[in-house]
């Protein structure tokens, strides 16, 4: 048993060290790759959603996972890599909804001269997460981590806002296929 906590500890320094990375002029600071798959869920699901936005959002955010580095670690990681890729995403989702709420550039109206108020701004990162980057990612039945980046999401936005549990469960409802409440584990 130690060994496998040792191997699993080995591929999560690896992914850790693909994940994070330094930022020229900011010494005290690090980027985060894994920022980019919501990026794509976010850019391709917020705005008017067609066939096509979700053939490019699978595209991108494929690339995002094909990549070699991530390759070799799912390989090497065998069945610990849905575990490791899993409290990855987790974190992820919960840093981008956090860097979201706090920027206070995100949601600004009227060709972004004004800002919007914190309620608006909370009901905008609301509908572009649960009708936007959720149902963006609902469409791609084939993608492989559709699972976990839909969970990632949603609890993420709950820890986020556990005051909006409701409307979360009301919109739930509203999907029309229960295998795709399923997802959610509730």
């Amino acid at each position: 048993m130690a060994d496998r906590e040792d191997i699993k500890n080995e591929l999560n320094e690896r992914l850790e060290a693909f994940r994070f990375f330094e930022l020229k002029n900011k010494k005290q600071e690090s980027g985060d790759r894994f920022l980019l798959p919501w990026i794509y869920t976010h850019m391709f699901g917020a705005g008017r959603q067609s066939r096509d936005s979700s053939k490019r959002a699978a595209k991108e955010i494929n690339l995002f996972f094909n990549q070699k580095e991530l390759r070799e670690i799912e390989q090497d990681a065998g069945d610990l890599w849905l575990e490791l890729i899993d409290s990855h995403l987790q974190d992820s989702a919960l840093r981008y909804l956090k860097i979201s709420k706090s920027d206070p550039s995100f949601g600004r109206k009227f060709l972004g001269l004004l800002a919007m108020s914190d309620e608006e701004k909370d009901n905008k990162i609301f509908r572009d997460v649960y009708s936007g980057m959720i149902t963006l990612l609902l469409d791609l039945p084939d993608f492989p981590y559709q699972a976990l980046m839909v969970r990632a999401l949603d609890e993420s936005f709950l820890t986020v806002y556990p005051e909006r549990q409701g409307e979360v469960d009301q919109w739930l409802q509203t999907l029309p296929d229960p295998a795709m409440r399923e997802i959610f584990r509730r």
